[in-house]
């Protein structure tokens, strides 16, 4: 693997260390913010709510290239399902070279709702592997996390506390920071809604974002999303067909460049009744 190609790696871990996020999929182009009314699969293992339909199916699949880089890349999957008051999610992401490095994520989450409010418990197990061969090793834990959110007419609020257990991948490794991250939406008078996002983690500075969602009719939208640490702008356009949805999401990084993802998500609606 090339050095640069390395430092890079090394930039991305170091990034992500105190985190077990799911952040995948139309978040990559809100900087992070999401659509409290109306959330995507993935979505709902960041933040979850109860802003969809009781035996609502929603599936979403991605693929993320990271920096214009293809030993970066990124595959996932995610499902989310709603009966009367409970609520469940679960999500599988990978990324890495198999010959040299695979880090592999599987996050769940448990809700239960009640008129405007709802409580989660999350549970994310990160696993590591390294070299290849007879040389490869493999390393995993688990990050504990609960989340709240709440929403009234047109505002939308959530709240989660991640890795609350100090998970760390060996005995002799730091344990990783509890990270608190804040979520708002407020829907506008038009087609359009605003969205933020404060996250809050122990020795860094704290990450604030911003957002807009611009629907274009009922065929689609367009979105972008601005944060101060790390400083990074993006993007993009969803495009509804029946119960599809196609996503394109770009973020630009001012020193590592463009990571562009693509997703293809579904809703049943109550197609289940």
């Amino acid at each position: 693997m090339k050095l640069p190609i390395i430092l890079i790696l090394l930039l991305v871990l170091t990034a992500s260390a105190g985190g077990y996020e799911f952040g995948l999929g139309r978040q990559s182009g809100m900087a992070g913010c999401i659509m409290l009314s109306s959330p995507t699969a993935s979505d709902m293992l960041t933040c979850p709510t109860a802003n969809f339909r009781n035996k609502e199916v929603r599936l979403e699949a991605g693929y993320q290239r990271k920096y214009e880089l293809s030993d970066l890349d990124r595959v996932f999957v995610s499902g989310c399902y709603r009966y009367r008051g409970f609520s469940g999610a679960i999500g599988f992401s990978q990324f890495g070279r198999s010959d040299y490095y695979v880090e592999q994520m599987v996050k769940t989450a448990l809700s239960y709702n009640h008129n405007l409010f709802t409580v989660s418990a999350m549970i994310s197990g990160k696993m590591l592997e390294i070299g290849s061969g007879d040389r490869r090793y493999s390393l995993g834990t688990a990050a504990l996390g609960l989340g709240g959110a709440v929403s009234y007419r047109k505002y939308h609020l959530g709240l989660v506390l991640d890795n609350l257990n100090g998970p760390k991948l060996a005995d002799n490794d730091e344990a990783d920071n509890a990270v608190y991250s804040i979520y708002g939406e407020i829907e506008g008078p038009a087609r359009f809604s605003i969205t933020g996002r404060v996250t809050l983690e122990k020795k860094e500075k704290p990450s604030l974002a911003i957002g807009q969602y611009i629907r274009l009719h009922d065929q689609g939208a367009i979105f972008w999303g601005l944060s101060d640490n790390p400083l990074a702008y993006g993007g993009g356009l969803e495009i509804n067909y029946k119960n599809l949805d196609l996503m394109y999401a770009v973020s630009y990084h001012p020193v590592l460049g463009f990571t562009h993802n693509i997703s293809l998500g579904f809703a049943s609606g109550n197609m289940l009744h």
